[in-house]
């Protein structure tokens, strides 16, 4: 496989503060200005304390002289305890009740104390509901989530799990290997002129599906795909490619010589991962991807049944 690099330029974009109010700003602007930020810090601080007030820090802030110093870190631990204790308790609870009477295992020791030593510490709930499908599957299959993917999930924000779910949406696997795949072009060299025309590259744009080269970063960033754009090796007339997009069968007829396919592949642990979400369709980009396919290829379904795609 070929390795093709990419040199991107990240730009930031700064949010403007709108105003509510068109006519004071256009007697006054200066007052209205000033008066909108005091709005702005004034509305922070009250955030800032109710903050520190659940969190039981808020001693210098509100002034309370009734407990010294070792009362309120008492307070503090009790409080972080019970959310510990209930952020467990949910997450067991969700398992509990999405798991079924298939024969159980018994999960390593060190693992789940590791486990618990990270899950206490998950408050979001679709977080939680990730977190419970991993205790379900562990306890169904014990070792089936390795100790570097619960540390990588460790890191990641509800955010990052939502980009890393639509990447996971959006990811197909062919030939031999059923490892997961994000699909970026089929690149078409011409035969004998190869060697003085540059081969044609028909992109499939991920930015189109809320999956921005910016979000492959993060996802290379965080250890759950691959830096380097891959490149297959050419698709002979010969035979036929396997292809899957998420438990959809097809075999892939090349109409010509000379046809690759680019693609960025997961990663060992974002292909662990990726299988506790399960498959999901994303029916945009499956349509885009099968007119895609089917400009340079004969697509089949395994039922040897012809895909047809709509003009």
């Amino acid at each position: 496989m070929r390795s093709t690099g990419k040199t991107i330029i990240r730009l930031t974009n700064s949010e403007p503060i709108m105003s509510n109010d068109n006519q004071d700003a256009a007697r006054s602007p200066e007052k209205h200005s000033k008066g909108e930020n005091n709005s702005h810090i004034k509305s922070c601080q009250a955030r800032t304390k109710e903050l520190a007030s659940q969190y039981a820090i808020d001693h210098l802030i509100s002034g309370d002289q009734e407990k010294d110093i070792t009362e309120r870190t008492l307070l503090r631990n009790k409080r972080e305890t019970q959310r510990q204790q209930e952020n467990l308790e949910r997450i067991f609870k969700l398992a509990y009740d999405s798991s079924n009477d298939k024969t159980a295992g018994d999960p390593d020791p060190d693992w789940l104390y590791h486990f618990i030593s990270i899950a206490k510490n998950i408050h979001g709930a679709a977080m939680q509901r990730l977190w419970s499908q991993i205790l379900k599957q562990e306890v169904s299959t014990p070792g089936s989530t390795s100790l570097k993917a619960l540390d990588t999930l460790k890191n990641m924000t509800n955010r990052e799990a939502q980009t890393f779910h639509r990447a996971c949406m959006l990811a197909c696997h062919f030939g031999n290997d059923h490892n997961k795949k994000l699909l970026t072009s089929i690149k078409v060299r011409h035969g004998i002129l190869s060697l003085l025309r540059s081969p044609s590259n028909d992109k499939l744009a991920l930015g189109n599906y809320q999956l921005p080269y910016s979000n492959l970063l993060v996802l290379m960033d965080l250890g759950l795909l691959l830096r380097s754009e891959l490149e297959s090796g050419e698709i002979t007339l010969e035979s036929s490619l396997a292809f899957g997009y998420q438990g959809t069968h097809y075999l892939l007829k090349p109409v010509k010589k000379g046809i690759t396919l680019t693609y960025y592949r997961l990663s060992p642990t974002g292909q662990e991962i990726a299988k506790l979400l399960g498959m999901k369709n994303h029916e945009p980009y499956k349509e885009s991807l099968l007119e895609l396919l089917s400009k340079h290829f004969i697509v089949e379904k395994s039922d040897s049944s012809q895909v047809k795609v709509s003009a």
